[in-house]
């Protein structure tokens, strides 16, 4: 027969209690100690993030001067009601011109002759060309004749080749009016029409009884003087670095168009920099933070990386220091950076090189700051191998928490045996201990007279 046993019936202590306190007491020195462990180290990371995190914006404010962003910009003008709008990069040269919209680029529109609504104009094919493209064949079906028919048939068939198809309802009937959605005469529509009934032959551009409503012609702008046609109404490549968007025609009327340095932007982004630049001084401090008697250090106390990176970037600005004051730059105690307006303006309108020479591509801060930046940001950069390293230490310390879950498992079912067996032996114990007392109670007793 089984037996069943319930430890700490014979011996009325509470085992399973007694066994969970001594378990959790030989735990808890290495419990602690993961825990701590664990604790620190994602501090470290999440430390290691916050510093990551504040470069990366000292390195993408950098990277606005990329290209022209290390020159001033340019401040455009126009003239009240001019027909254009413009817009000009750092390298446009300054100066004035008198620019005149004699013609606005438009699109080629045909227009049916009207027809009744329920009218079969007739059934084949109809071929169109935008400009020099490829020809699209449109096919229309006998008793699909109609001018509303065809304008579905054509949307369907021809409608993502350039060509738009819609109806017009007038007094006299439905028109077909056919519109290119290039401009200029790079769009010109061509329409001939093949078999079926020869009823589609009234869309033909030739021989056909369609109207041109609009010629589709191409811009045409003169800039002091000098004429240039376009197929669109934007120009990019008329006067070096800007970009002209004619809106309306004004056929020998100029208007004047201003180009001045615009220093404006260059500000915005030195600003950039600098805020950039003190945040990234001050996480590395918070980061850093020696502790005191009252007061835990900061996760990365005592660790050299945010020392090093710290004095690297103060070493920068030292080294440039003379060129950076000239441009207003100010170093206060801490390290940070800030920027005088005035002296700015004043130094960009003397010089306007000297932020390209600072910051531009092969500039003398950006050249060594940029590197230094990909050394400490990059994949296989000195914070994401800090960091690599502290997350490996977090998986070792989550296998130490397993192994010593597996430990404890093993030294609760040890107390547990020892506690069964003690328990079995003091229930036989009581067994004995209750029938020796039984026994004895059954012997008779003597009395002693005096």
């Amino acid at each position: 027969m089984a037996s069943f046993s319930s430890p700490g019936i014979g011996s009325g202590l509470d085992v399973h209690k007694m066994v969970t306190q001594l378990v959790a007491a030989e735990r808890a020195p290495s419990d602690n100690r993961i825990d701590r462990f664990e604790s620190t180290t994602q501090s470290q990371i999440s430390a290691f993030g916050k510093i990551n995190s504040a470069l990366s914006g000292l390195r993408d404010a950098l990277a606005k001067f990329d290209g022209e962003g290390a020159s001033p910009g340019r401040k455009v003008s126009v003239a009240e009601g001019a027909g254009f709008t413009a817009t000009a990069g750092a390298r446009a040269s300054l100066g004035q011109y008198d620019v005149t919209v004699e013609r606005l680029a438009s699109t080629h529109k045909l227009q049916s002759a009207p027809l009744a609504s329920d009218t079969q104009l007739g059934h084949g094919t109809l071929t169109i060309s935008v400009g020099d493209g490829d020809p699209v064949a449109v096919s229309i079906p006998e008793g699909e004749g109609s001018l509303s028919d065809i304008r579905d048939a054509i949307n369907k068939q021809a409608g993502a080749h350039g060509v738009s198809a819609t109806l017009v309802r007038g007094d006299a009937g439905d028109v077909l009016v056919l519109s290119s959605t290039t401009t200029g005469t790079e769009g010109r529509l061509q329409v001939t029409a093949d078999g079926g009934d020869g009823g589609l032959g009234a869309l033909a551009t030739s021989g056909g009884t369609m109207t041109v409503v609009d010629p589709g012609n191409d811009a045409l702008v003169t800039v002091d003087g000098i004429s240039r046609t376009s197929s669109t109404n934007r120009i990019d490549d008329l006067i070096d670095g800007v970009t002209l968007d004619l809106t309306k025609a004004s056929p020998g009327e100029a208007s004047s168009l201003e180009l001045k340095s615009d220093p404006s932007t260059l500000k915005a982004g030195l600003l950039g920099v600098i805020s950039a630049y003190n945040t990234a001084l001050s996480q590395l401090r918070t980061q850093s933070a020696a502790g005191s008697e009252d007061v835990p250090g900061a996760a990365l106390s005592g660790d050299a990386a945010p020392r090093g990176i710290t004095q690297s970037l103060r070493g920068f600005v030292s080294q440039n220091y003379a060129e950076l004051a000239a441009l207003g730059f100010e170093t206060k105690v801490d390290g940070s950076l800030s920027l005088d307006g005035a002296t700015f303006d004043k130094a960009v309108a003397e010089d306007p090189q000297a932020v390209q020479r600072l910051l531009g591509d092969e500039g003398s801060l950006r050249g060594p700051l940029a590197g230094a930046l990909k050394s400490w940001l990059g994949d296989d950069g000195m914070i994401s191998d800090r960091t690599e390293a502290l997350q490996s230490r977090m998986e070792r310390l989550e296998s130490d928490r397993l192994a010593l879950d597996r430990r404890m498992e093993k030294v609760e079912a040890n107390y547990l045996r020892q506690f069964t067996a003690l328990d079995a032996m003091v229930a036989q114990m009581s067994s004995v201990s209750s029938f020796l007392s039984q026994q004895l109670a059954t012997l008779p007793s003597y009395s002693q007279s005096s």
